[in-house]
């Protein structure tokens, strides 16, 4: 999910619930990894609020899977805001 801020950064937050990701450790990893993919690629967003929502089975993926895939869509967010921008 994103919408445009009014800042002059994009930010992130991010859910996972405890019905998805049961275990505390396994959502610390996860959310670590997010903020980390998030911080590396934060050049490449406007001025945009950004939630990522955890799906269930987002715990058994390996570090590369995860981050693979969240490359894969931090690049088609910024494809996106960058037609809505000039839209």
């Amino acid at each position: 999910l994103a919408r445009f801020n009014q800042n002059s950064h994009p930010r992130l937050g991010i859910t996972l619930s405890k019905k998805r990701v049961k275990f505390a450790h396994n959502r610390n990893r996860v959310k670590r990894i997010i903020r980390e993919s998030f911080r590396l690629q934060r050049q490449s967003f406007p001025n945009i609020d950004i939630v990522v929502v955890g799906k269930t089975g987002v715990d058994k993926m390996s570090n590369q899977e995860l981050n693979f895939l969240l490359n894969k869509l931090w690049k088609k967010l910024a494809k996106r805001c960058e037609k809505s921008q000039l839209g």
